[in-house]
């Protein structure tokens, strides 16, 4: 049975990542958190768009996965071939297509970009016609400079910090590592566990300032988080009530500048379903576990520096919702007004939150009656 995370988000890393789409996976579980009464918004807080040429069959479209402080969002769309096309659209509504020079065409090869900085610097992945990953990194002028670690088979570069520093996981003959790539282009390697051979998949996180944070995932196929300290030193995360069986575990999604830390745990079958919930781990390591009031099973995808976090919850009914979770605990449903209401399936998504800036503004996207992806920015 499969749960209802992105790998956040979306991370695909060679030969062993699945794109977003493909990894948004069902649960539905009986949550136990705290919480407040949830409130649903207004339906003319949400804006709408499509990148230019997505396809019109489903599971194609428009995915809006990051956004900047000034509002400028980025993601991907998938045509009618398949084909990925990464972009930009800036708060005014323009929007930039990017393909990286080595990207292939054809069914789920092409460009994602995961990730942009307050100063329009964005990374991301493509995907050559051998259907290996490389990382890229795209100026706020448009060049992009493709990229792997030294002796790597494959990267996906996931997110970048405001001094323009690269976080990303790679494969080699070892096993999987994760790397951090300076601004001046030198790269520092690590591994969460100090043995590679002991990890199938390491996806990094990082903070505006420049703090990591992310998950690995082990031979067994349990996830894991981990904490970089600021020495190098690498912490491993576990969160309470997390599972211990293969796609069990803990996840972390996100990191703000302050090391406070959000992501999901997969506790295992509870009640003949897969069962998440999120959490929040403060700076001292305490952790909040939570899922929104009227949620049975819930996941945390992101969170900015005032704490405020948004991801999905399901009711009893299946219905897949959004959520802005404030930092005093209290929950605003998200529905976009085009989503289908309908339970949640490998292809009729709900409302999908992915990010929220320093103004409280997110980006997402979510499914129509006709599974049809479109992205959406609420404020």
């Amino acid at each position: 049975m499969a749960h209802d995370s992105t790998v956040s988000n979306a991370r695909r890393l060679a030969l062993a990542f699945a794109l977003a789409f493909a990894v948004l996976i069902l649960t539905a579980g009986c949550g136990s958190g705290s919480g407040t009464q949830s409130s649903s918004p207004p339906a003319d807080i949400f804006t709408n768009f499509d990148a230019p040429g997505a396809g019109q069959t489903s599971p194609q479209g428009t995915f809006a996965i990051g956004i900047d402080a000034n509002g400028d969002t980025v993601g991907y769309s998938i045509d009618s071939s398949g084909t990925l096309h990464g972009f930009i659209r800036s708060a005014g509504g323009t929007i930039a297509p990017i393909d990286a020079p080595g990207a292939g065409t054809g069914n789920d090869l092409g460009t994602v970009v995961f990730a942009i900085n307050s100063s329009g610097e964005a990374v991301g992945s493509y995907y050559d016609a051998q259907d290996v990953e490389h990382s890229f990194i795209r100026s706020s002028s448009g060049t992009i400079t493709e990229f792997d670690p030294p002796g790597a088979i494959g990267s996906g570069a996931g997110a970048i910090s405001d001094s323009g520093a690269v976080a990303g996981g790679y494969i080699d003959g070892n096993g999987a590592h994760g790397f951090l790539r300076a601004a001046n282009g030198t790269f520092t390697t690590f591994d969460p566990t100090g043995i590679p051979s002991e990890v199938e998949i390491v996806i990094p996180e990082m903070s505006a300032n420049g703090a990591v944070a992310g998950t690995y995932i082990d031979t067994g196929g349990v996830y894991h988080g981990f904490l970089m300290n600021s020495d190098g030193t690498i912490a491993i995360l576990d969160a309470p009530g997390a599972g211990t069986a293969s796609e069990e575990g803990t996840q972390i999604t996100d990191i703000n500048s302050s090391g406070v830390i959000t992501g999901g745990i997969y506790v295992g079958i509870v009640n003949n379903v897969n069962t998440t919930h999120g959490f929040i781990r403060a700076a001292d390591g305490t952790y909040t576990m939570f899922d929104p009031p009227q949620g049975v099973t819930s996941f945390a995808y992101g969170m900015n520096d005032s704490g405020a976090v948004v991801g999905t919850y399901r009711e009893a009914n299946l219905i897949r919702h959004g959520y802005v979770r404030a930092p005093d605990g209290t929950f605003t449903t998200l529905d976009d007004p085009d989503a289908a209401q309908v339970q949640y399936t490998y292809t009729n998504l709900g409302t999908v939150p992915q990010r929220i800036n320093a103004a409280g503004v997110v980006a997402g996207l979510f499914s129509d009656a006709a599974a049809l992806r479109h992205a959406f920015i609420w404020q």
